[in-house]
């Protein structure tokens, strides 16, 4: 029972998480976002956000379009210790003699999973948008939308 009391809460610590981004001025147009998650899910959630995150950007600093000029991401895992080690001794009495027999279990170790992405975006605003450009308004109300549309699915 205690092994899997340990299991589950390994696995919990490998699945949650936190996500924490910045954002840094490279120029006036030219933004450098990184985006830090811990855990599985919230590194499902991290790759989610990062395109909503740059159109937010992109409004808030007076723009309207952007391009994506450079994008990294890094996979990794952090080890967080080991599940506790269990040993269980059985013993069979024959005669004058004892027989000892004992089993370990657990021990196995913990890593939770993290990923660093980074991703440069140049924004642009009228007239000067070029034609691969991406629309910081459209992309906010497609996300909008797919949240809208999540709960029901």
């Amino acid at each position: 029972m205690k092994l899997q009391i340990a299991a589950a809460f390994a696995a919990s610590m490998c699945l949650s998480g936190c996500v924490s981004q910045s954002e840094m001025a490279l120029s006036n147009n030219v933004y450098k976002i990184d985006v830090d998650a811990q855990g599985l899910i919230s590194m499902a959630m991290a790759k989610g956000q990062i395109q909503q995150r740059v159109a937010e950007l992109t409004l808030a600093k007076g723009f309207t379009h952007y391009i994506i000029q450079a994008a990294g991401t890094q996979n990794s895992t952090i080890y967080a210790g080991h599940t506790p080690v269990y040993g269980n001794t059985t013993v069979n009495v024959f005669g004058n003699t004892a027989y000892a027999n004992t089993t370990y279990t657990g021990g196995q170790p913990i890593n939770i999973p993290t990923s660093q992405t980074s991703v440069i975006v140049t924004m642009f605003k009228a007239p000067d948008v070029p034609a691969s450009a991406i629309d910081a308004a459209q992309v906010l109300a497609a996300s909008k939308t797919k949240k809208k549309k999540a709960p029901d699915s």
